[in-house]
């Protein structure tokens, strides 16, 4: 069934702890950090964006990038979504609203680890920062952050680095003020 589910214009799906959550599509300053990665990625790593993931039947998130080795990328005609198994690296830009930051923060971040993926890089545009974590047993710990505009570079067995510069933070919610 969850193949099946079609989104409606101007939404996305993940299948989550074993319910449909509907969420407006990003906008571009979401979307910077994993375009930014898909482009500066070396070989023989490649970097994919809104990539479903396979971490159990009932937990299909669609991470906003991943990283594997180009060698483990599965074949057109498998599964939607790729085993978590491949993944070195996986990317969630963090939105802009309570329950998506409790998400991304808590949520993702305890499967990502229950399912062995090495790195976990939160990107934060709501306060223009990065954070790498990575794996010790079956939790992350934080092993560098910065802000937008300074390099982040990735653990190994990746060891790249990507510029950030071109990553902005969201823009301060409104509040009816005349100013710009």
């Amino acid at each position: 069934m969850w193949h099946d589910v079609e989104a409606p214009d101007g939404l996305r799906v993940e299948l989550l702890d074993g319910e449909l959550v509907m969420q407006a599509n990003p906008g571009h300053v979401h979307d910077l950090p994993g375009r930014s990665l898909v482009r500066h990625t070396p070989e023989p790593f490649e970097a994919w964006s809104a990539r479903g993931l396979l971490v159990a039947n009932d937990h299909r998130p669609r991470a906003d990038a991943v990283i594997i080795r180009g060698e483990d990328r599965p074949p057109d005609e498998a599964d939607a979504d790729w085993p978590a198994q491949i993944v070195l690296a996986v990317v969630e830009t963090v939105s802009s609203t309570r329950t998506a930051i409790k998400r991304d923060w808590e949520d993702k971040r305890e499967r990502y680890a229950s399912v062995g993926i090495p790195v976990y890089l939160v990107v934060d545009p709501n306060d223009a920062t990065w954070h790498v974590l990575e794996l010790e047993g079956r939790v992350y710990v934080e092993t560098g952050k910065g802000i937008f505009g300074q390099p982040l570079t990735f653990p190994e067995p990746m060891g790249f680095t990507v510029q950030t510069h071109g990553w902005h933070p969201y823009r301060p919610a409104s509040t009816g003020s005349s100013r710009d």
